[in-house]
């Protein structure tokens, strides 16, 4: 499995002083059902996606752009709180000031040029659908490795995301083979008892 990474406009960031030279942002990673730009596919993440992964209590980052060497915070740092309710995965971010990065992170949230949010993960469980040549995959289950405040505007595509999509393919060319061979060997069977 390779690790995958969607992006999330937030719809309001927030930012709390909560005690001295630390803030929060707040928002939501992600909004269950909302369709995903599009990734030579569309998807959706189903409520419940991320309740196993969060359920574990293994620790969770929060990155700036996806970059491990500036991390914002963790939950077993408790400095990071991630929820999952009925709009989607909920998180509270302290953003410690003493690191140099996270002064000029807030200086762009506060400039509105950093909105975005974007998560990093490995899908467990999804379901794939064409409708009229076009695929969705529906996201039920992953294992969530991060969450990242980010400038990029569009969802990024990955690999595991493009070759999962083309099994889903070949196992659907597989399917039609299977029903011609089906129809072959039923109409050779009519075939015969005339």
């Amino acid at each position: 499995m390779e690790k995958e990474f969607r992006n999330q406009l937030l719809d309001k960031v927030k930012i709390d002083l909560i005690e001295e030279e630390k803030k929060v942002v707040s928002g939501y990673v992600n909004k269950f059902n909302d369709l995903s730009e599009d990734l030579g596919f569309f998807e959706t993440v189903k409520q419940g996606a991320f309740k196993r992964s969060l359920e574990t209590g293994k620790n969770i980052l929060a990155l700036f752009d996806h970059d491990t060497s500036k991390i914002l915070g963790s939950t077993s740092s408790e400095t990071l709180l991630l929820k999952e309710d009925d709009v989607g995965l909920y998180f509270e971010l302290k953003l410690n000031e003493k690191l140099s990065y996270t002064r000029d992170i807030l200086e762009l949230i506060e400039m509105k040029a950093l909105n975005n949010c974007s998560f990093g993960f490995m899908v467990k469980k999804d379901e794939w659908k064409e409708k009229e040549g076009i695929y969705y995959r529906e996201i039920l289950d992953v294992e969530l490795m991060e969450i990242t405040l980010t400038g990029l505007p569009a969802y990024q595509s990955s690999e595991f995301s493009l070759r999962s999509l083309e099994q889903f393919k070949q196992g659907k060319e597989q399917e039609k083979i299977k029903e011609l061979e089906i129809r072959k060997l039923t109409m050779e069977l009519e075939f015969m008892k005339l």
